[in-house]
């Protein structure tokens, strides 16, 4: 089944690039990006519970809150 999609100038030039680059097909490269994307997103949650509350710099956790960047 074939979809039509609308995208900005830049990402498609960002996509065709990509494209060319790896010598897949438009189709191929969202397919290659959406696996990145997902393998990226496996790394990340590896981490997740690695470090302990012990280890956690106490002055950056007060900025982060204090600048509202950190939300528990």
């Amino acid at each position: 089944m074939v979809k039509v999609i609308t995208i900005m100038d830049d990402v498609y030039a960002d996509l065709y690039r990509l494209k060319r680059a790896k010598g897949l097909s438009f189709t191929g490269a969202i397919r290659y990006l959406l696996k990145e994307a997902g393998d990226e997103k496996k790394q990340i949650l590896a981490f997740a519970g690695s470090i302990d509350a012990g280890e956690v710099d106490r002055r950056a956790e007060g900025y982060a809150r204090r600048e509202r960047v950190l939300v528990r």
